[in-house]
C-alpha cells in the first residue's frame, strides 16, 4: 500500500509538472522537438504511474474484508 501511495504522489507530481511546462512556459514553442519530448514524456510517465496506483488503491479500499473470528 505504501508503494502505491508513493506511485500516486509521484504520478500526480510528474503529470502536474508536465502540464505546468506546457501551459505556463515557452518550452513547447521555443524548445523545439526536445521541449515537446520533455513535456510529453513527463505527462506520459506521470499517467503510467498514476493509473495503476489509483486502481489498486480503489480496489483495496472498496473490497470486503471477512469479519474477525472471536477467539
Amino acid at each position: 500500500m505504501k508503494v502505491m501511495a508513493v506511485m500516486l504522489i509521484t504520478g500526480l507530481t510528474l503529470t502536474a509538472w508536465g502540464f505546468y511546462l506546457a501551459v505556463f512556459t515557452r518550452l513547447a514553442s521555443e524548445g523545439g522537438i526536445g521541449g515537446l519530448f520533455t513535456i510529453v514524456s513527463l505527462i506520459t510517465l506521470g499517467l503510467l504511474l498514476l493509473i495503476p496506483a489509483k486502481v489498486y488503491i480503489i480496489i483495496r479500499l472498496t473490497s470486503r474484508k471477512p469479519p474477525l473470528k472471536p477467539e
